[in-house]
C-alpha cells in the first residue's frame, strides 16, 4: 500500500509521522463516512509558536519540537476504490534526523505487540512494577535494543488498562445495585459524577443497615481507615455500637476526595 510505504521511508529515515488533514464524504446508502483524501506530516512540521506560546514565568520542558516547515505528502483514493495514489509530495526537511542507534525510539519504530500486552497485563495485575517489567523483557529479548517500545509505553498501556478497569467496575456496581434495590426496594445507594461524567462519590446502605441505623444510630463514627490505590478512592464507613457492644455498620461510602474540617 503507498501510505504504507511512506511510514516505512520515514522509519527507515529518521523521522516520525503524524496525522495531518483529512477529507471525508458521507455514503447516503450506507450513512458512512469515507475517507477520500489524507496528508501525513512529519512530526516536526509546524509552527513552533502554536505549540509552545510564549509565556512569563517557569513551565515544564514540552518534549514537542516544531521547525517551521511544510514537509508533508498527500494521498488521494481513486474512484471510491480501495486504491489509493500519491498526489503530492514535499520531502525538504531542515532538520537533522534521528542517527541510526537512536531510529528505535521514535514513536513510529515503537509498538506492543498483543502477546506482550498480554505479559505485562498479567504483572500489573500482580503488582510488579513497570521499571520491573521492562527489565524482565529486555532479559528475555537480548537486550532493550530489541523490545520495539520503551518503559514509557508500557507504563501508558498500564494506565490505559487501569481507567478501562475502573470504568467497567463503576459500571457493574451500578447493575448489580439496581437489581438489590429491584429485590428490595429499601435497598438505597445514591452516587454523584463530576463534569466529565466520571464517579465522584458513591453511598449505599441495605436494609440491615438502615434498621441498625434506626437502633443503634445515637452515636455515630465514620472510619476512612480503608483505602484503596486502585481507584484513587477512599473508602469510608459509617460506624456506631449495637446492644451487645459490637461495632455495626450503617452505610458505606466511595469518596474521591476526603475535606478535612478546618
Amino acid at each position: 500500500m503507498v501510505v504504507q510505504s511512506y511510514y516505512d521511508f520515514a522509519s527507515s529515515t529518521g523521522f516520525s509521522v503524524r496525522l495531518g488533514s483529512t477529507k471525508n464524504i458521507l455514503d447516503k446508502e450506507t450513512d458512512q463516512k469515507i475517507l477520500l483524501m489524507k496528508r501525513l506530516l512529519c512530526s516536526k512540521q509546524g509552527s513552533p509558536n502554536l505549540i509552545l506560546p510564549s509565556t512569563h514565568g517557569t513551565r515544564r520542558k514540552n518534549g514537542v519540537f516544531r521547525c517551521g516547515y511544510l514537509a508533508s505528502i498527500k494521498f488521494k483514493r481513486i474512484d471510491m476504490s480501495d486504491k489509493w495514489v500519491t498526489d503530492s509530495v514535499n520531502l525538504d526537511h531542515n532538520h537533522s534526523f534521528t542517527t541510526h542507534s537512536k531510529i528505535r525510539y521514535l514513536p513510529i519504530n515503537r509498538s506492543i505487540s498483543h502477546t506482550s500486552k498480554i505479559l505485562f497485563s498479567s504483572l500489573a495485575d500482580v503488582n510488579v512494577p513497570v521499571s520491573q517489567q521492562a527489565v524482565y523483557f529486555s532479559n528475555q529479548l537480548g537486550g532493550p535494543e530489541n523490545m520495539g517500545c520503551m518503559t514509557l509505553d508500557i507504563n501508558n498501556m498500564v494506565r490505559d488498562d487501569r481507567i478501562d478497569l475502573k470504568n467497567y467496575d463503576v459500571h457493574l456496581i451500578v447493575e448489580e445495585f439496581e437489581i438489590k434495590k429491584l429485590e428490595n426496594a429499601q435497598f438505597f445507594y445514591d452516587l454523584v459524577k463530576d463534569d466529565e461524567g466520571r464517579l465522584k462519590h458513591l453511598f449505599w446502605a441495605d436494609p440491615t443497615m438502615i434498621e441498625n441505623y434506626k437502633l443503634f444510630g445515637d452515636s455515630i463514627t465514620f472510619d476512612t481507615t480503608y483505602k484503596t490505590n486502585v481507584y484513587s478512592m477512599v473508602f469510608g464507613m459509617f460506624c456506631g455500637v449495637n446492644h451487645h457492644r459490637k461495632t455495626t455498620i450503617f452505610g458505606s461510602v466511595f469518596l474521591r476526595y476526603f475535606v478535612h474540617s478546618l
